[in-house]
């Protein structure tokens, strides 16, 4: 059986017209992390902008508790990130569910190379059939990124009456 000849210089041509496209939209790669917390201090008030590396973040969130932690890997802009933490439980009443239900958009907005920037924003809701589930629109919002040093976590959006505040930031480190 004997095949067609064919011109490697014309292979390697096509597949660099194919690839061209794909690396002239690429766009920058970060990690999104997301956490939601609930108050468990009736003194305990959440502040909008938390200064600090993790460690300072969880160490401030003290007079709450975590209800969710998410470190998203590697997303880039339009990605949708979809995130659930909750508890199905039997009772007489029938089925409860409890917990966190999210679908998040990632934007990158930078005008240019030097000034980067990033959004995050979308829908969560906090389920709780025992008394009353509560929707989270949240409208997109800045991110601090941590690569730019700006090592900070942004609340998002918090529910007063049920006590649950979430927060964000962005980075490329692990």
């Amino acid at each position: 059986m004997r095949f067609a000849p064919f011109n490697m210089k014309v292979l390697l041509l096509l597949s660099l017209m194919i690839a061209a496209p794909l690396v002239s939209t690429a766009t920058e790669i970060r990690n999104i992390n997301f956490a939601v917390f609930q108050k468990v201090s009736d003194s305990f008030e959440f502040d909008p902008i938390v200064m600090g590396k993790f460690s300072d973040f969880i160490d401030v969130m003290e007079g709450s508790q975590i209800l969710l932690l998410s470190h998203t890997r590697n997303s880039i802009t339009e990605d949708v990130i979809n995130l659930q933490q909750d508890v199905l439980r039997e009772s007489s009443e029938g089925l409860n569910d409890i917990g966190i239900s999210c679908s998040l958009t990632f934007l990158e907005t930078s005008e240019d190379d030097d000034d980067l920037s990033f959004e995050l924003g979308g829908m969560c809701k906090i389920l709780d059939s025992l008394n009353e589930n509560v929707t989270a629109i949240i409208p997109m919002a800045s991110l601090p990124d941590t690569d730019q040093g700006m090592e900070a976590w942004v609340e998002l959006y918090e529910d007063e009456a049920s006590g649950i505040a979430f927060y964000a930031n962005v980075g490329t480190g692990d």
